[in-house]
């Protein structure tokens, strides 16, 4: 009985200790909506979603290129002019 008991108190919630849930609208990309609750109140209690599962490289299977920042891209500016030089020379 007595380890009931312990249980019992171990699986109740504290009172006092939780924050308030408020009540947040997601907007997909899409125009979809969703109500979900978070802690975080924000200004307009709307969250607009620049990606989601409709346009996600990992869901799409689509690959979104960025500027090139490796080392590669790096020589090819510095030495792109080079390359201009002959590329005009070979198309003659």
């Amino acid at each position: 009985r007595r380890l009931e008991t312990i249980a019992h108190a171990w699986l109740m919630p504290r009172k006092g200790i939780h924050p308030l849930l408020h009540k947040l609208t997601v907007v997909a990309t899409n125009g979809a909506t969703h109500r979900v609750r978070t802690s975080v109140k924000q200004l307009g209690d709307y969250l607009f979603l620049a990606l989601d599962a409709n346009n996600h490289p990992a869901y799409t299977g689509r690959v979104i290129k960025g500027p090139a920042t490796g080392q590669a891209a790096k020589f090819k500016r510095k030495f792109d002019f080079l390359n201009q030089g002959v590329t005009a020379g070979k198309k003659r």
